[in-house]
């Protein structure tokens, strides 16, 4: 606790001038005094209650809303005892005994409650069940004493009973228990907070202890006693409501200040356009009106966030026009999901990306991209490549006609020329050559529609399904598809792949009778397997064959794979053994690929 605080030393200094003040007021009336002193307590324990209880959705400390439900209870009890007390006469056919009772019930309920609390320090407790819980016990206590039935704790012309007595030591005893257990929960409190809660709870053991020594309910022990109540109340009350509560709450909303502050200057220096407005309807969406922009999308309309912010649609776009966009407002305000369009401003020809969130009943948020000069740019690209791709089919068709010629040639000049072995191998050889460009061009058509188009989903099943119906050379292959309802996120030549990973087990595993695709699914994605039962690939060789150059006829197969597949970052492997069989191995990443059933993570 700082005492050179100012804000503490003022409530100290009130709070003594307080006591002064009710002090003097026993040379008038003891009676007068009591009031003063119990209703202190009392008004301190409701405003203990109200502001826990209306906090209590807040609330993830235990013991403070433990402690703020039952000081209602301790409250209304210590007024009962307040009316009750000897010369206030409210109840005409009972003596001091009763407002003694009321005083231990509400004490044992106040130091019980101080035990309990600590061990609910980190539990978020149900307040309706606590406060119902405190109601029946109250109720049964307060039941017992105006029955009769609770023990005697004042007798007239005797004094004190050995029940009180005994009842204020074994309060006294509560109460260092829940010193100890506040010391064992101490981490959970601030350093003043703890400070405040002890003096509370030793200030209330000495105020116990001096009503253990009174003989008369005006004595002066019992006045001692009330007056160290009012210091621990006073404590209580600093510790809950001004430091548990109120303080953190002042942070909580100077934090949510802070916040706000930098959400703004976030907000208003973001590249993208961002516009808050509510819908006006009348039988559907017909104008939208501003709640808030940011100076990004006010400059996009050529105007000040203050020109926009609190007007409508048809103001800004003028009221013989249509506000834009009103068919997408009313699809997001249907469903509450967000939606992105693309739109263009045509006086300008401005390219917009425009996304559209639902916050709550009528209010959407827009995100508007310029993309004009992305639009541009693809644009300019999309005319590159038809250009690239019209001078490569030109350039392919040329070459094609030159190879044709070639072709014809040789035929002609080997139908002119006397056979002869080494003149056929001299043409072979030329042959062979001319394949090869043949070959080098076929390449050039596969690798021109790579990445033409937008990756999508694709079931491998049917993809297989369909390259199995697709060449006559594969009727004879039994296949082991067990890949379920499968689907990877890749480009559209995904069929070539497999289709060349299949010819390639027919025309090089020399004795491929099955093949088996199957996969896993891992902590790295998901892992496609490709097997056959052919004579495998050898190891002097493992590392050239995803090589461009490697093979002369039919070289590019598996390093056109690999790039078709690098395009959606599949990573392409083969693991097979020598003799076993070809094993390659396709690894998805995570968001790659999906399936309906469940698998089995390895």
């Amino acid at each position: 606790m700082k005492l050179t605080n100012n804000s503490m030393l003022k409530y100290i200094l009130t709070l003594l001038l307080f006591i002064i003040g009710i002090s003097l007021t026993m040379g008038y009336s003891y009676l007068l005094f009591h009031i003063f002193a119990e209703f202190f307590s009392i008004i301190i324990a409701g405003i203990i209650f109200v502001i826990t209880w209306n906090s209590r959705d807040k609330l993830d400390n235990g013991y403070l809303l433990l402690i703020g439900i039952s000081f209602f209870f301790i409250g209304g009890i210590d007024l009962l005892h307040t009316i009750a007390y000897e010369g206030m006469n409210v109840f005409v056919d009972y003596d001091a005994n009763l407002p003694t009772q009321m005083w231990i019930v509400a004490r044992y309920l106040q130091a019980a409650s101080f035990v309990i609390a600590p061990l609910l320090i980190t539990r978020r407790i149900n307040a309706k069940t606590i406060f119902g819980t405190y109601f029946i016990l109250t109720a049964s206590l307060i039941i017992l004493i105006f029955s009769g039935s609770f023990p005697d704790c004042y007798i007239e012309g005797t004094g004190l009973t050995s029940f009180k007595i005994i009842s204020e030591y074994f309060i006294c005893l509560f109460l260092f228990i829940a010193i100890y257990l506040l010391f064992k929960k101490k981490n959970h409190f601030s350093r003043e907070v703890l400070l405040l809660l002890y003096g509370a709870l030793l200030t209330t053991i000495l105020s116990e202890l001096a009503f253990t020594a009174y003989i008369s309910v005006y004595g002066p022990a019992n006045y001692l006693g009330h007056v160290l109540k009012i210091i621990a109340f006073a404590l209580i009350y600093q510790a809950i409501v001004v430091t548990g509560l109120r303080k953190p709450f002042d942070t909580m909303f100077r934090t949510l200040s802070q916040s706000e502050a930098k959400y703004r200057t976030f907000f208003n220096n973001m590249d993208e356009g961002v516009a808050v407005f509510d819908l006006v309807e009348h039988g559907g969406i017909i104008d939208y009106q501003f709640v808030d922009v940011n100076r990004r999308y006010a400059s996009m309309m050529g105007m000040r966030p203050g020109d926009i912010i609190g007007k409508k649609g048809t103001e800004i776009y003028g009221k013989d026009t249509t506000p834009p966009h009103l068919q997408y407002f009313q699809s997001v305000l249907n469903t509450k999901e967000s939606l992105r369009f693309s739109a263009v401003h045509k006086p300008d020809m401005k390219h917009y990306a425009v996304s559209v969130f639902f916050i709550e009943e009528k209010r959407l948020a827009t995100v508007v991209t310029d993309v004009t000069a992305l639009k541009i740019s693809e644009e300019a690209l999309i005319r590159a490549n038809k250009k690239l791709k019209l001078l490569s089919q030109v350039t392919r068709h040329d070459i094609n006609n030159d190879l044709s010629l070639a072709y014809a040639s040789i035929d002609l000049i080997q139908s002119k020329i006397p056979v002869n072995p080494e003149t056929d191998e001299y043409f072979g050889y030329l042959r062979s050559s001319i394949d090869a460009i043949n070959s080098k061009v076929d390449f050039t058509r596969n690798y021109e529609q790579m990445g033409t188009q937008k990756p999508f989903w694709q079931s491998l099943s049917r993809i297989i399904a369909e390259i199995r119906k697709s060449n006559p050379r594969f009727s004879g292959i039994d296949f082991h598809d067990s890949l379920d309802s499968l689907e990877i996120f890749a480009d559209l030549m995904l069929p070539k792949v497999f289709a060349n990973l299949v010819d390639n087990s027919i025309r090089h595993g020399k004795k491929v009778s099955a093949i088996y695709i199957s996969y896993q699914i891992t902590k790295d994605g998901c892992r496609i397997i490709y097997e056959d039962d052919g004579i495998g690939i050898g190891k002097e060789i493992k590392h050239k064959i995803f090589e461009p150059d490697y093979s002369k006829t039919h070289g590019f197969g598996l390093f056109l794979i690999r790039e078709i597949l690098q395009l959606t970052g599949i990573e392409f492997t083969e693991e097979g053994e020598e003799g076993k069989g070809a094993k390659f191995v396709f690894l998805v990443p995570e968001g790659g690929f999906r399936q309906e059933k469940k698998t089995i993570e390895i």
